[in-house]
């Protein structure tokens, strides 16, 4: 009798420490036969750019904000190593411009036509207080906003462009963080320049 007793005190303790300590999943749970929904799902990191897009005299030409809430598994491991495990960390990232449809997936190897002419060139971003200017509270959750970066066009027009993208580097060896769509392909002329304002929030 005793045995039966200790047996049935284990299986009660397991039962009301398995769903007691549930109050966060991400992922349906099934415990003993029965499907437990998901009571809490995390977000990933939501972000916006700000674009704005002058003539050569200055004047705004068009202006869009557009939502970045794709980020790249190659951008998760980088956080989470950072952050977690203090290794891979970037010593400063890139604003980048490509006429391509990123994935998930996606390196920057895989991406293709990123500009190359006409004075384009990927915008630094810098890993401190100047890059990342500043940093508060947004609707209750943490938002970092970076430096306005500017795109020129000299000598000539470059583009068209569908993709704005955060890198560690400004060529293909380092990794693709995260990527957000333009509302429409775009297109720099001569004399013409374009600012970015990138913002990343953790929610």
């Amino acid at each position: 009798m005793k045995k039966y007793l200790s047996i049935l005190i284990s299986l009660l303790l397991i039962a009301s420490f398995g769903f007691a300590g549930c109050t966060a999943v991400q992922k349906e749970v099934v415990t003993a036969g029965i499907d437990i929904a998901p009571i809490h799902t995390i977000t990933t990191e939501i972000g916006t750019l700000n674009l704005t897009a002058y003539d050569k005299d200055g004047n705004v030409k068009w202006q869009e904000f557009a939502r970045l809430n794709a980020l790249a598994d190659e951008g998760e491991q980088l956080f989470l190593n950072c952050t977690l495990i203090t290794t891979g960390c970037p010593t400063t990232f890139y604003l980048r411009l490509f006429n391509d449809t990123p994935a998930e997936t996606d390196t920057l190897a895989d991406l293709t036509g990123e500009p190359s002419t006409f004075g384009y060139a990927a915008c630094e971003i810098t890993r401190d207080a100047s890059g990342w200017p500043t940093l508060a509270l947004d609707s209750g959750d943490y938002m970092a906003t970076s430096s306005e970066e500017t795109f020129s066009a000299s000598g000539g027009s470059w583009g068209p462009v569908t993709y704005a993208v955060l890198a560690t580097t400004s060529n293909n060896t380092g990794k693709l963080v995260a990527y957000a769509a333009l509302s429409t392909s775009r297109t720099l002329a001569n004399g013409e320049s374009l600012k970015v304002v990138y913002n990343l929030k953790m929610q």
